[in-house]
């Protein structure tokens, strides 16, 4: 792999992961304790802080308004978001812009089973994260002044990098609402083109108060790709109102 290659694999990298949430989800260490529906609404905060080149780091932070129904397969959570706020460096406004302007959907509307996971189909959440990120990245490097060259080269290096990275891209927690408490790592080697070797780490804690309902969920991640290390964090609130 030559030097103008790897650059171009770290530069797409660092566009893509400041533009998608990624994750592990780790194996559930215990069993979900019986959780308790409540009544009240609630107000749902993310935040999720992503590690750039330089010690930058890109900030979104989302609040959604929701709250727990009964439908007739069971238990339904329905909410909508109120609040965007996005924190960037200056290079980094055209994905600003598109976070700020974006209302995203988070975990609503949520089916739960009868652990209080939620019921969803995980392809299509990855799907179209990633197709999100793919095109907010490239749009990144287009204003960055890249070449029609470069453009199609970072196109190709995207989509590849966005597919190895497929399977460990989870925008919601199964166990958001009703978490496992505690704590728990886990680390997955990447397969990236090019020979490139990277790993993703994922350390995890979570807290619920009565009913088993969530207090916080802290998931720290490390990526590093080849030489170049990055630390995100994806912090999950729920009070109720």
């Amino acid at each position: 792999m030559t030097a103008y290659d790897r650059r171009m694999v770290l530069r797409a990298m660092g566009a893509l992961a400041a533009a998608c949430a990624c994750g592990i989800n780790p194996k559930a260490w215990a069993s979900v304790p019986t959780f308790v529906i409540p009544h009240r609404p609630f107000i749902l905060r993310r935040e999720l802080e992503r590690g750039l080149a330089h010690g930058d780091s890109l900030l979104v932070i989302r609040e959604w308004r929701g709250h727990f129904e009964h439908s007739e397969r069971g238990t339904l959570v329905d909410g909508a978001q109120i609040s965007c706020t996005v924190d960037a460096p200056a290079v980094l406004e055209p994905i600003a812009a598109i976070e700020r302007e974006r209302i995203a959907p988070g975990p609503f509307p949520a089916e739960l089973d009868a652990e209080g996971r939620i019921v969803d189909d995980p392809a299509v959440t990855v799907g179209t994260s990633r197709t999100a990120a793919v095109r907010a990245a490239l749009v990144v490097l287009e204003r960055l002044g890249a070449s029609s060259t470069e453009m199609i080269e970072a196109r190709e290096y995207l989509g590849k990098l966005a597919e190895a990275s497929g399977t460990i891209i989870s925008e919601i927690p199964p166990d958001l609402f009703f978490p496992v408490v505690g704590e728990a790592s886990e680390r997955r080697d990447l397969a990236l083109p090019g020979g490139v070797k990277g790993e993703v780490s994922v350390q995890l804690a979570a807290r619920a108060g009565p009913g088993g309902l969530l207090e916080s969920l802290d998931r720290r991640i490390s990526t590093r790709i080849g030489e170049d290390a990055r630390n995100s964090r994806e912090t999950w609130h729920l009070r109720m109102t």
